[in-house]
């Protein structure tokens, strides 16, 4: 894998409201959230990119994160994923993006190489459940096209990430049904919304 074609980036925005604190920072066995995933990152591409969505987030983040390239979401603008992945692709200078949440500290390195493995020419590849949801902020997309394609996408007050999927060419979707071999209880996609929750991934 070339890390140098490859960028990852944590989304790191948000208020936190149900969380009630600010999630990035909030402890998992003793280290904040946002150090786990950019470890994660790290171990993935030397190109970090965490967005957040104002200057205040910002300068909670930076000491946790001196190795990352830390980006603001546009002032004023409407908080959401896709906001966020667009972001992302904004600041990205590789032809790959690797969108991460900020919340999932148990995602598999062995799984994220495995969807960064399929990337070729794809627009985008993206987790899909047997069910028919989808992963988008555990997916690797084609930066350019994904930036260009998602401004369309705002622009036409569309506000989901699986709207800017659907604009997309070529969407490689990857069963999480073969994913299971490198995380067999996809324990990747459990994200965390409440300190209760934390609690009990923390028994995972």
């Amino acid at each position: 894998m070339n890390q140098d074609s490859l960028s990852v980036a944590v989304l790191a925005g948000g208020d936190s409201t149900r969380f009630g604190s600010p999630k990035a920072l909030a402890l998992f066995h003793g280290q904040p959230l946002i150090s786990h995933m950019i470890s994660v990152a790290t171990a993935l591409s030397s190109r970090i990119i965490v967005v957040v969505s104002n200057s205040e987030q910002e300068d909670i983040i930076r000491p946790l994160a001196p190795d990352a390239e830390i980006v603001s979401d546009p002032v004023n603008s409407t908080r959401s994923a896709l906001n966020g992945a667009l972001t992302a692709f904004e600041y990205a200078s590789t032809r790959h993006t690797l969108l991460l949440p900020v919340d999932t500290p148990l995602v598999s390195k062995g799984l994220l190489q495995t969807l960064i493995q399929l990337r070729d020419e794809h627009g985008a590849i993206i987790p899909c459940w047997p069910n028919g949801y989808i992963e988008p902020l555990h997916g690797v997309y084609l930066t350019e096209h994904a930036y260009a394609r998602g401004l369309d996408v705002m622009n036409s007050e569309k506000r989901r990430m699986k709207d800017l999927l659907d604009a997309l060419t070529n969407v490689l979707y990857v069963s999480t049904e073969v994913l299971k071999r490198f995380d067999s209880d996809l324990n990747s996609f459990i994200n965390v919304n409440s300190p209760s929750d934390l609690n009990r991934l923390e028994q995972l």
